[in-house]
């Protein structure tokens, strides 16, 4: 491999490397998404399956109850966390009739600057 194409884990991508993508045009499948990685790194399909179910595992394993509540990807752009919503009054909206609605736990995904400026 060659050091050109290494890059410290959680800086962005320069001005020349967002430059360099191609936009896919179309939406892929888990399948097509496999592959795709498979191809690109040079992974057996196995290990790349393993990679994604472990990064899977550990987002479920930070947002569940007693976890650290916040799990971000930097190089994905996107973070993952949970959020605590306090109970409220809320209205029924065909009756207009006031109901309580109880306090819950969510969570929420964000994008991340980084995902945020190739969009624009």
């Amino acid at each position: 491999m060659s050091t050109t194409n290494v890059r410290v884990v959680g800086e962005s991508p320069t001005a020349a490397e967002r430059a360099a993508l191609k936009a896919i045009k179309t939406k892929q499948t888990k399948r097509e998404i496999l592959a795709a990685i498979t191809e690109e790194t040079g992974l057996a399909r196995k290990d790349v399956v393993a990679v994604l179910d472990t990064v899977a595992k550990m987002a479920r394993r930070h947002v569940m109850k007693r976890g650290s509540g916040e799990f971000s990807i930097p190089e994905l752009g996107i973070k993952v966390r949970r959020v605590d919503r306090k109970a409220r009054t809320g209205r029924n909206p065909k009756t207009g009739e006031p109901l309580r609605v109880p306090a819950k736990t969510v969570v929420k995904a964000t994008v991340l600057k980084s995902l945020k400026e190739v969009a624009a």
